[in-house]
């Protein structure tokens, strides 16, 4: 199917080296689409929808940033600790802004797996669906991160 010239600036921003070095899709064979009809299956089957999740994480990540770089008890099981980073980055999705960079690691302490929420993480997931490419640094795996946000 021929994409859009819109889509197809999407994909073209989320490559590497466009708006970062790593891009938003990793290594991930699957079309943009299949990506997110996935994640977005995976969600569902949890009960809860897109922005339930962004909402809890972007909490999470006030809390942490509040703390300064120190380690914060965000539950029984996940730790989150906030680095600030210098500048900003588009959305590949033009005309949605520019998000400040800097993460969250969420550390969830009964099996040590860490995984990192950045503010534009949170606007993917929020307003896409998007949890990115696997293979992506900033890739979240919805399986991963929904027990551990205590949603469901």
């Amino acid at each position: 199917m021929k994409r859009s010239p819109y889509d197809q600036q999407v994909l073209d921003r989320m490559a590497p080296g466009a708006l970062c070095a790593e891009g938003f899709l990793g290594h991930d064979p699957r079309d943009l689409s299949d990506i997110i009809a996935a994640d977005d299956a995976a969600v569902a089957a949890a009960g809860l929808i897109h922005t339930q999740i962004a909402a809890k994480l972007a909490e999470w990540m006030l809390i942490a940033i509040t703390e300064l770089g120190r380690a914060v008890e965000l539950t029984d099981n996940v730790t989150g600790v906030w680095r600030e980073g210098m500048g900003r980055i588009p959305s590949p999705w033009p005309g949605e802004g520019v998000f400040p960079k800097g993460e969250l690691q969420l550390t969830d302490r009964r099996t040590g797996r860490a995984m990192l929420v950045t503010q534009l993480s949170v606007h993917l997931i929020g307003t896409h669906g998007f949890y990115q490419g696997r293979g992506s640094p900033y890739r979240i795996e919805p399986a991963e991160l929904i027990p551990l946000l205590e949603l469901a």
